[in-house]
């Protein structure tokens, strides 16, 4: 282990509902564990919650699992504290904050800019926390890492044009344990789910108003007035619920309640990981109607699994997206209503092995950007 460096992933400090953060940094670290050059000269580090440890335990042995008893952002940056001073980690990913008694080189990380781009979608609290904390991350000496040149253009546009140590990291999902895991079980976790014998379009997002359910209400319902005997129906996952705005959920409710689309729209709730796999899996194809994402995990679990995807053309899909994508207007109805017909008339086949080895292959190419941040680190350049 001479020579070694060691770099840790901390995810302690996240508060309630960050999901979405344990599963990037799950991806990240699978990720950078496929780069030889990472691997040759790092130790990889996870930090995590007793809660969260499940959602890494599949990684260890190629990284190692370090569990906080304590959780909270402020005890979090102690934990954080006392395991870079304790294992003499390098490097922190991500932090915003610099250790005082560590010393340990902080890495940023950022995941969009969403409250820049649709301000309408928060309060004027939320709008000035962020740009706050953004605004000290683009004066900071700390290299940044962002998911996609989309953001890169943002960060230019809001933050700063001229903070040179910005690298862009894309994202797989790293799903292939899950995809084994319920191999053969598809049926059985559709039966659990109410959904035996229903041919269906998937739609896997929080009920959130820029994930934007509405235009996939709206073009059912234009759907099924045109060809009621359309075979397909709608499923979706997630939580009826958007903190920021509850009015934006009843107007959701009218639509699960109108008459011509109720008996084909199936609201699963909140679902684990596994079955979300088998549900996507089982889909004939999925909906992204996103009106903003930072590097969308419901496209990269789709492109993984092999599905066709109805993808909102919005900046960052079209960078993500591969030949099995369908960009369409996220404002108009009529559109997708016509592509979801044209679709649920199709046979569609799926290869989730060959989106498996697709998955090895991109992660490996887009670990590239951290292994550039890494070297030119090590020469003094870019962090503190």
């Amino acid at each position: 282990m001479k020579g070694i460096k060691k770099l840790l992933i901390n995810t302690v400090g996240g508060g309630a509902g960050w999901t979405g953060g344990l599963y990037y940094a799950r991806n990240i670290a699978f990720e950078l564990l496929q780069n030889a050059y990472i691997r040759e000269h790092y130790r990889i580090y996870i930090s995590c919650s007793r809660k969260n440890r499940k959602v890494f335990e599949d990684l260890e042995g190629q990284v190692k699992l370090i569990t906080s008893p304590v959780s909270g952002v402020i005890t979090g940056y102690m934990f954080r504290e006392y395991v870079c001073l304790t294992r003499r980690i390098r490097y922190v990913f991500w932090a915003f904050n610099p250790g005082i008694l560590s010393r340990t080189r902080t890495i940023a990380w950022i995941a969009d800019f969403q409250h820049n781009r649709l301000p309408e979608f928060f309060s004027e609290k939320e709008i000035q926390e962020r740009t706050a904390q953004f605004q000290k991350t683009a004066a900071s000496a700390a290299p940044l890492v962002l998911s996609s040149t989309a953001a890169l253009r943002d960060f230019q546009t809001y933050y700063s044009r001229t903070k040179e140590n910005v690298y862009v990291v894309p994202f797989v999902s790293y799903i292939e344990p899950m995809i084994r895991q319920v191999r053969g079980r598809e049926d059985e976790i559709l039966h659990r789910l109410s959904l035996d014998g229903v041919r269906y379009a998937c739609v896997m997002n929080q009920f959130w108003q820029h994930k934007n359910h509405k235009v996939v209400f709206e073009a059912l319902r234009i759907l099924y007035e045109q060809y009621p005997d359309t075979n397909l129906d709608l499923v979706m996952t997630g939580e009826m619920s958007d903190y920021r705005n509850p009015e934006y959920i009843d107007t959701l409710k009218s639509y699960t309640e109108d008459p011509v689309i109720r008996n084909h729209i199936h609201i699963l709730g909140f679902i684990s990981r596994e079955d979300q796999i088998a549900v996507m899996e089982k889909a004939e194809f999925v909906i992204q109607p996103s009106l903003f994402e930072g590097w969308g995990t419901v496209a990269e679990d789709a492109k993984v699994l092999d599905k066709t995807i109805l993808l909102s053309d919005i900046p960052v899909h079209r960078e993500q997206q591969n030949g099995k994508c369908i960009l369409f207007n996220p404002d108009d109805a009529r559109e997708l209503a016509e592509l979801i017909r044209e679709e649920s008339e199709k046979e569609h086949t799926d290869n989730p092995e060959a989106g498996i080895r697709d998955m090895y292959r991109r992660a490996e190419s887009y670990s590239e950007g951290f292994e550039k941040l890494l070297r030119e680190a090590e020469k003094g350049k870019t962090a503190q």
